[in-house]
């Protein structure tokens, strides 16, 4: 299957669902949209989908987080904002936040992203179960479906391995 056919499928999934029923960004004044300084990684063949979008208001650049597949290292793709968005072109990381798909003992689980607890009140203020429920199945339906490609298995496992830093700092989830 065609990467960006299938990350612009996976965006319709959050079209018109959102963590809360609420705009979360009057919480925090958009922290997690402040532009240009912090970015959101791209899930691996998703920078594909911007080949098509070409929105302007995005730049993408190599992270300096990498992982294996196939012996080759790849650099994950992060995508950087000016701080005003097609709400319907952001990227899958921005639409499922504050939650991150994460690998434990070799099991899919959908957490709250320890990195979003220093920005997000949602993120320390909620469970998982305090998010809207068809939030968090669209969050584990697009994820079931990822973890389906290989590649995307092996950026998962570094990915998760990472975010196991920040879980020690946060000493959360």
């Amino acid at each position: 299957m065609n990467s960006a056919y299938l990350y612009l499928q996976l965006y319709r999934l959050f079209d018109q669902i959102t963590p809360i029923p609420a705009d979360c960004g009057a919480l925090c004044d958009k922290a997690c949209c402040k532009g240009d300084d912090c970015g959101m990684f791209l899930f691996p063949g998703e920078a594909s989908a911007y080949s098509l979008l070409n929105p302007d208001w995005i730049r993408i650049e190599n992270s300096d987080f990498t992982y294996t597949y196939a012996g080759v290292q790849k650099n994950v793709k992060i995508a950087f904002c000016n701080g005003n968005c097609d709400r319907y072109q952001r990227p899958l990381a921005c639409r499922i936040f504050p939650l991150t798909p994460y690998l434990d003992n070799g099991k899919l689980r959908i957490i709250r992203d320890p990195r979003a607890y220093a920005v997000c009140p949602l993120a320390k203020a909620l469970t998982l179960n305090d998010f809207d429920r068809n939030f968090v199945k669209n969050v584990r339906n697009a994820f079931v479906l990822l973890t389906k490609n290989a590649e995307f298995m092996a950026f998962l496992q570094e990915y998760s391995d990472y975010l196991e830093d920040f879980m020690r700092f946060f000493d959360k989830e």
